[in-house]
Parts: structure tokens; sequence; C-alpha cells
């Protein structure tokens, strides 16, 4: 009985340990490729300082709970292209909103946000024309200021179909 065994030599274990190699950095090459391919980009810009400001937020909020002001939005865009509206309802005697914008955040998607500024039409209604790029979930930000003072902030969500 005789075997066929090839003896190992120099430039076979040679062979073996490259091809180990080019196996190893071929996997993690793809692994690195589809890592990145699938990054939305999406992350929390200074999240520390955030976290230090959270009850600034809360005193935040509270004082525009209390302010007798009020925000809606009365007319959402559930297509791509149409007409944003918010109403806006505030106390008699206080200063009517210097600025009024409205921010629309793409939550799974980078590079698509964008925020519009929003003129009075009256009786309290502010409206703007809005084209959103894609349809599906947005978030809102309507912020009203007066005199370069936060007045009120409002965060809604929205579905574009």
């Amino acid at each position: 009985m005789t075997t066929d065994i090839k003896p190992y030599t120099g430039k076979r274990i040679l062979a073996w340990f490259l091809g180990f190699f080019i196996f190893v950095f071929a996997a993690n090459g793809i692994m690195v490729y589809f890592a990145l391919d699938t990054w939305t980009g999406l992350s929390t810009e200074n999240s520390y300082v955030k976290g230090l400001n959270y009850n600034r937020e809360i005193e935040s909020a509270r004082a525009q709970a209390s302010s007798g002001w009020s925000v809606k939005i009365t007319d959402q865009p559930m297509l791509t292209e149409g007409r944003f509206e918010v109403t806006i309802e505030r106390p008699q005697n206080s200063v009517p909103p210097v600025e009024v914008t409205a921010t629309f955040i793409r939550t799974v998607t980078e590079g698509y946000d964008q925020q519009v500024i929003l003129k009075n039409v009256g009786d309290g209604v502010y409206a703007a024309p809005i084209k959103l790029p894609l349809k599906g979930q947005w978030e809102i930000l309507v912020v009203v200021k007066s005199q370069n003072n936060l007045i009120y902030k409002l965060e809604d969500r929205i579905l574009v179909k």
C-alpha cells in the first residue's frame, strides 16, 4: 500500500499562510464595506452638553406651559408637496411673534432636513409652502420667537405619504 502524501515544503506552508491572511483581509474588507454602506450617519452632537442642559429644558417647558401661548399644527403636509400651517393663540396683551420657523427633520436619514419661515396669513395662522423630498416619518420643530426671545417651541411627528 502506497500513500501519495505530499510533503510540507516551504512553498506549501507559505501558500497556506498567505491564503489564510488573504481570506481574513477579504472577510474584514466585506464587513467594513457593509458597515459603512448601511450607516445612516445619525449621531447626537454635543450629547454631554445636552445632558447637562436637561434641567434647563424642563424649566423652559414649565414656563412655556404657563405662558398662555398655544401653537397647533393645523394643516399637515400629508403629501410630499403642499402647505404647512400652524395656528398661534396668545394672550391679548402679548407682543406678536417676530419670527416663526418650522424645521422638518428626517429621523432615519441625514441630509434631508429643511427649515422654512412661516408667514402670517391672518387670524393667528402662519403658513409656508413645503416640499419634502421623501415619504415616511418626519419630526417637526416649530419655534416661535419674539424680539430674539424664544416664546414657544412645539415638537411633533407626521407621516408623509
